[in-house]
């Protein structure tokens, strides 16, 4: 009895945090189509939002899962352009004098990327599970030796040129709809039945609600742990293949400021920065929000030194909002059993 009590207390606090979420976004995209004389109100609008929103999107389901546990990792902007560095220079290495290559080749190159995201997900787990580093330091350290390596090796010069096969993905469509924005979908999905359907996700939330409970669970909290940073790895590399795929270009320093909106937008979207709670349709949707903010700032030709500091005051904002409901939940909760 006690337990459907808690699913459903959790239930609805899911539902009362992304219907704030969905009022938020109505009275955004009401206010920006109006001040922009409908310009924002375009199916071109839509179609380049939809192009940007998987790539921060995904880099957020990332962070997310971090956040479930209690911890946080710094380092996903940093592993997304790895991965896609990789990638890009192993196919510009291959690509003939008429800029064609064996998709057999993209192939290789996505798939290398891609294990270049989990090695630097491993390393992470290792600080973070295996010698219980504090995790904003560990990822923090990192960030800052992933960057190193990556601007080490390459000068600080972005790899560009890549094939049209491989841009495809990044600036196609299918069945009309953006690719990335499919792409963000079926991860979106595998990701919330990862958390919701599976033992491990279960397993995800006890460690973010209370971890002394997790060391004695079956898998045990530092195994989970390891997982989520390996997955937190897996994610960002395929964000960093979208990236390079819609932009023809890798870098090294790309997307800097990603990390703090990755943060903002996880906080936005409903994620306890303590642990133990947070949904993918409320990251999705706070994706969406800030991405509308950002477009409807951009029509109106505002300074984005100012979408910088609304990132900012969002976060602030959000957190007073949090931390002042959350005391009003317990103040009813402690008076109601004072009561009985």
């Amino acid at each position: 009895m006690n337990e459907r009590l808690s699913r459903f207390n959790t239930g609805l606090l899911a539902d009362r945090k992304i219907t704030q979420l969905m009022i938020f976004t109505t009275l955004i995209f009401f206010f920006f189509s109006y001040a922009s004389r409908d310009i924002f109100f375009s199916s071109s609008n839509f179609i380049s939002m939809a192009y940007q929103i998987p790539e921060i999107a995904i880099l957020s389901i990332a962070l997310m899962l971090s956040m479930l546990t209690g911890g946080i990792d710094l380092s996903i902007v940093s592993i997304s352009n790895a991965a896609a560095l990789v990638a890009s220079w192993v196919m510009t290495t291959k690509m003939d004098e008429s800029e064609n290559l064996a998709t057999s080749w993209i192939i290789i190159a996505c798939v290398l990327g891609t294990i270049v995201g989990v090695l630097a997900g491993a390393i992470n787990s290792i600080l973070v599970a295996q010698l219980n580093v504090t995790p904003i330091l560990a990822t923090l350290a990192t960030m800052t030796l992933f960057n190193g390596i990556a601007i080490g090796v390459t000068n600080g010069e972005s790899v560009s040129g890549l094939p049209e096969q491989f841009m495809r993905v990044g600036n196609g469509t299918f069945f009309g709809i953006p690719t990335p924005f499919v792409l963000m979908i079926f991860i979106a999905i595998a990701v919330g039945f990862l958390i919701n359907r599976t033992t491990l996700g279960l397993k995800v939330f006890l460690v973010g609600t209370n971890r002394k409970a997790a060391q004695y669970s079956v898998m045990g909290d530092r195994k989970v742990i390891a997982w989520v940073y390996l997955i937190s790895g897996l994610l960002s590399s395929l964000a960093g293949l979208i990236i390079a795929s819609r932009t023809s270009a890798a870098s090294p320093d790309f997307g800097s400021s990603y990390i703090l909106l990755a943060i903002v937008i996880v906080v936005l979207g409903g994620v306890n920065p303590n642990g133990g709670f947070g949904t993918v349709t409320g990251v999705i949707l706070a994706t969406v929000v800030l991405q509308m903010v950002a477009s409807g700032f951009n029509i109106l030709r505002f300074s984005q030194f100012f979408y910088l500091a609304a990132q900012g005051g969002v976060l602030i904002i959000v957190m007073i909002l949090n931390v002042v409901l959350e005391n009003r939940r317990t103040n009813k909760s402690i008076a109601k059993s004072l009561r009985t």
